[in-house]
């Protein structure tokens, strides 16, 4: 299955859930991840989500949806999965998995929080991951009935083992992996290196390219049209064939101080033939000026579509 997250639809800000979908019917896609449950129905309502499942199923397309921010460690990055539970974010889980299920929706991904996260000196970062652990087995019982599943994204602020980590501690029934390959470069991990790690447990992946530029302290992320920057699309979607194929195009440029000690020490889990072969990108890049504009993510869209629809 190949679809698209709402936001990188033309538009999409403008677009409600019923256009949103028939625009990715139009584009030939077969489903559309709303990035929020609120997509479908600024109030939650019952009927009016009913009324987005039977649109989809008219249009013969597979829907999902974001979570958003899951962190009990942090919770105002999570305000409106509070919201959604009167102010309490565990119960705001439980509500969305549920109003997610009853019009069929049984994957639901998340993220920890942003990149800044990761280096909290208020609240450590292991505090923030056994916090999520511990809010998804109390959710376990609700997750069973429902036959739901949370995915944790792999995003700027996590590494791939730690995810891995973090399924095994809750079981795989419960937590299933969204992988996203252009920000495991923020980790400095191979994008393919990576993939094998998760891939027993992807359930969905997010279809986008970057590359690696060096600059004064280190290397950024910048992201690229597809075909065009450093994932070996190739390679990730054998290892996981049968996960559903979002395109995502995202539009953060994040630097990465890889020649500093101290950032270094606050991640001793970088491995070196890792952390040689995303330097190795930047060298293949080298010097050229940024030829995409990084502020007009959706003009990358073409050439995701062509590649992926070929």
């Amino acid at each position: 299955m190949i679809g698209i997250i709402k936001s990188s639809l033309p538009d999409a800000r403008n677009l409600s859930a019923i256009e949103a979908l028939n625009a990715a019917a139009q584009l030939g896609l077969k489903g559309l991840l709303f990035n929020s449950l609120y997509d479908l129905s600024p109030n939650l309502d019952p009927s009016e989500m009913q009324t987005v499942r039977a649109e989809a199923d008219r249009l013969d397309l597979f829907i999902s949806a974001s979570l958003g921010v899951v962190n009990p460690a942090l919770p105002f990055r999570g305000e409106k999965i509070a919201e959604a539970g009167a102010g309490d974010m565990e119960a705001g889980v439980r509500r969305l998995v549920s109003l997610a299920a009853d019009i069929g929706i049984h994957d639901l991904f998340f993220v920890i929080g942003m990149i800044e996260e990761r280096f909290s000196e208020t609240v450590t970062w292991q505090v923030q991951r056994d916090a999520v652990a511990a809010l998804i087995l109390r959710c376990a019982p609700l997750l069973r009935e429902r036959g739901s599943k949370l995915l944790i994204k792999t995003h700027e602020e996590i590494t791939t083992a730690e995810i891995v980590a973090l399924v095994e501690t809750v079981g795989p029934d419960l937590l299933g992996v969204a992988y996203d390959p252009v920000n495991v470069l923020c980790r400095l991990e191979d994008p393919v290196e990576a993939a094998r790690r998760v891939a027993p447990f992807a359930v969905q992946v997010h279809y986008d390219d970057a590359i690696v530029r060096f600059e004064d302290r280190g290397i950024r992320r910048f992201l690229s049209p597809a075909g065009e920057g450093a994932i070996d699309w190739e390679a990730i979607l054998a290892l996981m064939p049968k996960a559903n194929v979002w395109i995502e195009m995202h539009s953060g440029q994040f630097a990465m101080p890889v020649f500093d000690p101290a950032w270094l020490r606050l991640q001793p889990g970088i491995a070196l033939n890792e952390y040689a072969s995303v330097l190795a990108m930047a060298v293949k890049f080298g010097g050229r000026e940024m030829p995409w504009d990084q502020t007009r993510p959706t003009d990358r869209l073409p050439q995701a579509y062509r590649n992926l629809l070929k």
